[in-house]
This record gives structure tokens, sequence and C-alpha cells, in this order.
């Protein structure tokens, strides 16, 4: 008696090869499965899901290099691989799947056998790859495509997730913040008679409550007041100094209030006026030196010019004792009335000035 019983037939899938180019995958299931009668066949191409949340069986997966492929990726690169694919970790449950791979180059060709296996040791499916590109990476991402399908066969239609974005650039680095200002100003005590010079000052912030800068000035000739004009003095100094920031550190678009000090180097030099003036003679001297400094935001870059500098205007008050005092007097003349000028124990100037501050 004949039956109509078909014998089991041997299932069998199939990728589509253009997605992993220069691979031959062959799929052997061992066990046949048969053909379930009354279950439809869907032909067409199917909307592919874009993430799982499907929870998968634990797995314990064991990758070998042989040493003629010690260029492929590592157990936990390949890992990584398919945790991407399910969207899902299934290697960090307890297992109940277990999963041996080994990747090899015995000639020309990369070749992986993938076996599965359940937690009685009974195999549920084996796999082969080949490839023969010259480097592992393509092997190696269809090892992992094909580990992920053994877990879970609709792996092959899920999108994986889109990666990360990139991390923001860091900033731009910012090199020291500073200032250049021209000035001029009148002072006290500097030369015999109230006097008028120009300056000159560059100031870099070290820290946002801390500058450091040099200064120049120049002041001209004045002459002595009658009856006893026949002199002039004029001064060109310098000084060195430190600030504290008060107020305003750190923002160059804000109200700035400094206190400084430092060292000043000077050169007082006198000139004899008669029917041929008489070349000046220079004395030199140092001093301390305080002042205060206001600095006052004029006009800020836009944003569009963030990092060009912007306009100031300073405003500023000098102090300055001389060491040593200098003392200019005519030889031959009464004691005491043969000094024409004599350096005070202080002298003080006030600036005004506009500058550009940069960032």
């Amino acid at each position: 008696m004949s039956s109509d019983r078909q014998k089991p037939v041997c299932a069998r899938r199939v990728f589509n090869l253009r997605r992993l180019p220069a691979l031959a995958v062959l799929f052997v299931l061992p066990q046949a499965r048969a053909a379930a009668p009354g279950v439809p066949t869907v032909a067409g191409e199917a909307s592919a899901p874009a993430a799982s949340d499907k929870v998968h069986p634990g797995v314990h997966l064991s990758w070998v290099r042989d040493p003629t492929a010690d260029g492929c990726p590592d157990a936990a690169g390949i890992e990584a691989q398919v945790v991407e694919r399910l969207g899902d970790n299934p290697f960090a449950r307890p297992p109940t799947q277990f999963i041996e791979a080994v990747v090899a180059r015995p000639a020309n060709a990369f070749e992986v056998t993938i076996a599965m296996r359940g937690h009685d040791g009974r195999l549920i499916g084996n796999r082969a790859l080949s490839s023969t590109a010259t480097a592992c990476g393509s092997v190696a991402t269809a090892a992992a495509l094909t580990i992920a399908i053994l877990i879970d066969p609709e792996a092959l239609a899920r999108i994986p997730p889109p990666p990360p974005p990139p991390p923001p650039p860091p900033p731009p680095a910012r090199g020291l913040a500073g200032r250049v200002t021209a000035s001029a100003g009148g002072g006290w005590g500097l030369l015999p008679r109230a006097a008028w010079g120009l300056g000159l000052a560059v100031t870099v912030d070290a820290t946002p409550h801390f500058a450091a800068g040099v200064s120049a000035a120049f002041f001209p000739e004045r002459r002595t007041a009658p009856p006893d004009d026949g002199f002039g003095f004029g001064l060109t100094s310098g000084a060195l100094y430190g600030c504290w920031v008060a107020i305003g550190g750190g923002a160059p678009d804000r109200l700035r209030w400094e206190l400084c000090a430092g060292t000043a180097v000077g050169v007082l030099h006198a000139v004899v006026y008669a029917d041929q003036p008489t070349g000046p003679a220079e004395r030199w001297y140092l001093g301390a030196t305080e002042s205060t400094r206001l600095v006052i935001p004029i006009w800020a870059s836009a944003p569009i010019l963030a990092g060009a500098p912007t306009l100031v205007a300073e405003l500023g008050l000098d102090a300055t004792q001389p060491l040593p005092r200098r003392t200019f007097f005519v030889e031959g003349r009464t004691a005491g009335m043969d000094t024409v000028f004599t350096q005070p124990l202080a002298s003080a100037t006030a600036w005004a000035g506009i500058g550009m501050r940069w960032k």
C-alpha cells in the first residue's frame, strides 16, 4: 500500500551575497524539518523593522582565532556586532545555547565554521563561511551576522540601530586675552611744571583675575617757571607691572577695574636754553609705581565675528616714587638759590586712552 506522505524537505536559508561581497555562505541543517502544511508563503519584499524589543535566550560564544587569522577581531568585537544587529545582548544572560566558532586562513582564503548547540549538547545548526578578501573584516562581519541569525532568524531583516551621534567637537583653544592701549595724560611732579605726555601699554591676562603688562611714556621738555626759565626738563619712562582684576575678570565685553603695582625706570633729560641751547643732559632713575585703571567697552564685535577685538576706553591714575631722587642745580649760585629742580617724593599722572581688547 502506497503512501502519499512526502519525505521531509531540508530547509535552506539563502542570503543575498551582494550584501556580503567575496563570501560564499553555506547553510546546512543537520535535522530535516517537514514543511508545515497550510503555512502561507509570502512573496515580495518585507518591510524591515527598525529595532527589536525581543528578549533572546542567553548565549555563550566561543570564538577561536587560529594563528593564521590573528588579524581578525576578538570575541568581544564579534559580540558587539551581534548585539548591534539584535538590538539586545543575549551574552549578558545565563546561557541556554552555546555557539562555537573557529576562524582560520589555511591558504589564501579565510574560513569560519560555526556550530550552535543547546543546553543538552544537541546540535541546533551549523554554518560555514569563506572569503578570499585580503583582510578579515568582511568575513568577521559575515560571521557576526550569521551568529545573530542563528540566535534570531529575523535578524537579517532587522535594521540595526543607528550609531550614536559623534561627540561635539571640542571648543577651540583660546589664546591669551589682553589689550593694547594708546593714551594721553597729564602729570604732576614728573617735571618742574605740570606736563602732558603720551603713553602706550600692553596688558595680557594670565588668569581671569591676574594680568601683567608693560608700558612706556614720553613727556616732552617743559621750561622752568620765570624768572629762572632758562632750563627745560623732559622725561622718558617705562614700567613693568602686575594687576589684580577686581571687576570684570574673564569677560572682555564687561566693565573692568584693575589695581596694579610694579617697577618703573626713567630717564630725565635737562636742556639749558641760551643763545645756543645746550643739548640735554640725562639722568636715570628707578622707582616703584602703583596704578588703578578702569576699562570701559565701547563696541563689541558681532557674534559672526566672535573672537575679533573689542574697542575699549581706558582711564588710569598712576603714582611713582623715584629712587634715587635727582636734583639739578647751577654751579656758582648762592646756596639755597642754586637749585633748579628736585624730584618730589612722589608724582602722579592721570591718563585717558583708547584701545583694542582681544579674547
